[in-house]
């Protein structure tokens, strides 16, 4: 919810595209799944989808959090984390890759391997079935990240930026009604504070 991420970008972020020093992460690999290949890196969806989204202080210590806990763990599992993985491109070529993906797989001979990105979606909908919520899907993050963005005045050019679309025209057809509501919202904030008398 808070990089507005798509579900592969996030399964596929790896620790080398966390950038400290400016408290920022790099999108420039998409994790996917095809029957015939399994699991496999590919570049983001467009060119704009490899970029730089910057995190607020409170997510950049939450990753610092994560980070101790990511080293524990491979440490306790001791020889079963593989250091290397073997994950196929788009092709289907297979190629060896350091173990650094931030969210892995636990169990059986692939731990340290990348989470599937179904795997996120299902944790999504066993967490609503669980707490008798109403459906929640991964992609849902994203809209609400734009959304609130829309509606606390952020431009456009902005919030398609962070999204990583190919052109700022197709984040507002996407989000047409939720600009319509914005632009509401907006008229009567100027009429509150130019043309209506406060009260007492």
């Amino acid at each position: 919810m808070i990089t507005g991420a798509r579900r592969g970008e996030i399964a596929g972020l790896k620790w080398s595209a966390v950038d400290w020093d400016n408290s920022r992460i790099h999108i420039n690999v998409t994790l996917l799944n095809r029957t015939y290949i399994g699991i496999y890196e590919d570049t983001p969806k467009t060119e704009q989808s490899d970029r730089y989204i910057t995190l607020p202080a409170e997510t950049m210590n939450l990753l610092r959090e994560y980070r101790a806990y990511w080293v524990s763990y491979r440490l306790k599992c001791g020889a079963a984390w593989n250091n290397f993985v073997t994950i196929s491109d788009k092709n289907g070529n297979s190629k060896n890759e350091r173990a650094e993906y931030l969210f892995f797989q636990e169990q059986g001979n692939k731990i340290g391997y990348p989470m599937r990105p179904d795997s996120i979606t299902k944790w999504c909908a066993d967490f609503s079935k669980r707490n008798s919520l109403p459906h929640i899907n991964p992609h849902a993050f994203r809209h609400t990240m734009a959304s609130i963005l829309y509606f606390n005045g952020v431009d456009g050019i902005s919030i398609s930026s962070r999204l990583g679309h190919s052109k700022a025209s197709t984040t507002s057809d996407l989000y047409s009604h939720i600009i319509k509501e914005a632009d509401k919202r907006s008229a009567e904030c100027i009429a509150d504070v130019i043309l209506r008398k406060k009260q007492g």
